[in-house]
C-alpha cells in the first residue's frame, strides 16, 4: 500500500486539502484534545489533519507506511514516522486518543489494526475515525471508483464498523454521516 500512496504524495495536500478541509475541522472539534494529550495519527499522510491539531494538544504522532507521504510532514511539532499501523511500535497504554481519517478501508488486516489500537489506547482513550460508508449509495461508489481506480479497499458501514468496535470495548461517543461517509468518536473502557 505505501508505493501506492507515494505515487500521489506530491499531490496529496493539494488534492485531498481542499476536499478536506471542512471534514477536518469537524474531526478536531469532535476530539477536541488537550493540552495535556498524547494524540496518534495513524495513517496521518502528510500530516494534514496533524496540523489541525498539533497546538491543542501535548504531543502528536503520525504513523505512516509511505516514505514519500512522510516526507511532506512539515518538519518540527509533529512527530512522524515510517510504521505499520497493525503492528506500530508504541508502547501499550500509550496514547490518550488515536486518529483514523480515511485509513481503515486500506487496511487488510483490519482486525490486527483494531487489536493494536484497543493495545496502545489508554483506558478511557478515544478513536476518532473518518471512513467511507458502505450503508450509504454514494459510499458505495466511491469505494468502488477507488477499488477500480487506486487500490483495493475493504471499506464497512458505519453501523457495522460501530458494532465491532462495541464487542471490542468501544463506546460511541458522537457521530456525523453525510452522503457517503461516517465521522464517528468512539471511547475505549
Amino acid at each position: 500500500m505505501g508505493r501506492t500512496f507515494d505515487r500521489i504524495a506530491p499531490h496529496y495536500d493539494r488534492w485531498i486539502g481542499r476536499f478536506m478541509s471542512r471534514r477536518f475541522d469537524l474531526m478536531a472539534e469532535l476530539l477536541a484534545c488537550s493540552s495535556e494529550e498524547v494524540i496518534l495519527d495513524l495513517g496521518g499522510g502528510t500530516g494534514l489533519f496533524s496540523r489541525r491539531i498539533v497546538d491543542r494538544c501535548k504531543a502528536v504522532h503520525l504513523l505512516d507506511e509511505s516514505p514519500l507521504m512522510i516526507e511532506q510532514v512539515p518538519a518540527g511539532k509533529i512527530l512522524s514516522r515510517l510504521g505499520n499501523a497493525t503492528e506500530t511500535g508504541y508502547p501499550g497504554r500509550f496514547f490518550d486518543a488515536v486518529v483514523l481519517s480515511d485509513v481503515y478501508h486500506h487496511i487488510r488486516e483490519q482486525d490486527l489494526l483494531l487489536s493494536e489500537i484497543a493495545r496502545i489506547l489508554k483506558p478511557g482513550g478515544r478513536l476518532l475515525v473518518n471512513e467511507v460508508d458502505l450503508d450509504r449509495a454514494l459510499g458505495r461508489v466511491v469505494a468502488g471508483m477507488e477499488n477500480l481506480f487506486f487500490a483495493e479497499v475493504y471499506p464497512t458501514g458505519f453501523q457495522a464498523f460501530s458494532d465491532l468496535l462495541e464487542q471490542r470495548g468501544f463506546a460511541l461517543l458522537e457521530k456525523a454521516r453525510d452522503l457517503w461517509s461516517f465521522i464517528g468518536l468512539w471511547q475505549f473502557r
